[in-house]
């Protein structure tokens, strides 16, 4: 993987297959940046108490899953936006779900972007740019 430490980025999400297509999607889009993977709702807000507490630095960038075992992204993210350190984090909903309620209701808890889950690998590819955009904005 690509490193570079001025660009932290966390993905919350519990498929490892998945987790490997965003992974394989940043290293193809030559996307300059640390990766940390956390596989749920619940160690994602153990991720930002640790944030909160600056023992870890905080991401430029969350890619959060919607269907996440334990807590799922929705609240996560509704946390995420009530906390002072992480209310201007920029976040990335990606998800299978296509459903413009979902994608509606996140944008309006403050996501930044949303990227529905190809099926294709070509597709889920597109995403690397797309992580380059936020992280450059």
């Amino acid at each position: 993987m690509n490193t570079d430490p001025q660009a932290l980025v966390l993905l919350v999400e519990d498929n490892p297959a998945d987790a490997m297509l965003v992974e394989e999607a940043i290293n193809e889009a030559h996307v300059g940046c640390a990766l940390q993977i956390v596989g749920d709702g619940t160690k994602a807000l153990e991720f930002f108490s640790r944030v909160e507490e600056d023992e870890k630095p905080c991401p430029d960038l969350i890619m959060l899953d919607l269907n996440l075992p334990r807590l799922s992204g929705e609240e996560v993210l509704r946390r995420l936006r009530s906390s002072s350190r992480f209310r201007t984090t920029k976040v990335l909903i990606i998800t299978s779900s296509d459903a413009s309620s979902d994608r509606q209701r996140v944008m309006e808890l403050g996501a930044d972007d949303y990227f529905r889950k190809p099926s294709t690998l070509d597709q889920f590819l597109e995403l690397g740019p797309k992580i380059r955009q936020l992280l450059q904005a």
